[in-house]
């Protein structure tokens, strides 16, 4: 897959399709692959950009301290390098976090903001359960913080049903997540908190969350809704953490839906 230097790292990126630009961000332990089922319906109407923030993936990983606000800068060398003036934003967990600070710190290169299962802070029961990956990390290395994460990241009945594909997916993970990286990940991710910025958020936003999400509980979703003026709130059933995998033809069209919506920024 191609890279593009950004500043002092390189990115690995994947463009897909034709029309309006659509970013995707990942979360946390993610690869640009984990929008694999997003690929094919978005393309027919969209320049999809999924990319490998600092620290994941195929994308350079520094031994250095991450923020929320470099992450959302890295986002925006990646687009100038593509000349991609302005897209539409769609960013899961960790990279929903990342999605708020690109929005307010570059809204004039945002043009519809979709935000899945994310919240505008860190509060004390998901800062232990960061933190807890990040001293599972630390101390037993990716496989031990594997095992601790995985059951907060899917409903139970799609957990039963897939175990032992999600299992089998355990040393690729690891791989794909060496310790130092996924430990500034989990920091800059554990830190995060906009709740008294959020509201300054301008662009239309749709709000997503898995119904059965005990990672980032639905609460976090309706604080989003309160305080982001011009935004819509969706709640997708018998769902957990991530929609794009666990229930992908709802997710595409409700997201689709959306930002046909709001193309007209884009032009």
């Amino acid at each position: 897959m191609p890279r593009a230097k950004v500043d002092s790292i390189e990115l690995q990126y994947e463009i897909s399709g034709y029309g309006p630009p659509v970013v995707f961000i990942n979360g946390m332990t993610m690869d640009l692959n984990g929008w694999l089922l997003q690929v094919e319906p978005f393309s027919r109407r969209y320049r999809i950009l999924r990319y490998d923030c600092r620290g994941q993936g195929g994308s350079d990983k520094p031994d250095t301290d991450y923020t929320q606000e470099m992450h959302a800068e890295d986002l925006r060398g990646l687009m100038e390098k593509l000349e991609i003036q302005r897209a539409h934003i769609i960013g899961l967990s960790n990279g929903g976090m990342i999605a708020q600070h690109f929005a307010l710190g570059f809204p004039e290169k945002t043009g519809a903001l979709v935000l899945v299962d994310t919240s505008s802070h860190v509060d004390t029961l998901l800062h232990l359960i960061i933190t807890s990956w990040i001293n599972s990390a630390e101390a037993g290395g990716s496989g031990l913080r594997y095992d601790v994460a995985l059951p907060y990241l899917f409903s139970e009945e799609f957990t039963k049903r897939n175990l032992d594909r999600m299992l089998a997916m355990k040393e690729f993970n690891m791989a794909l997540n060496p310790v130092g990286p996924v430990v500034s990940l989990s920091k800059a991710s554990r830190s995060h908190d906009l709740r008294d910025r959020v509201s300054e958020i301008k662009a239309p936003t749709l709000i997503i969350a898995g119904e059965e999400d005990i990672l980032i509980p639905v609460r976090y979703s309706r604080i989003l809704r309160e305080k982001i003026t011009n935004s819509t709130l969706v709640t997708i059933k018998h769902c957990g953490h991530v929609p794009p995998i666990e229930k992908p033809d709802e997710f595409n069209q409700i997201v689709m839906r959306f930002l046909k919506d709001h193309d007209h920024l884009l032009i």
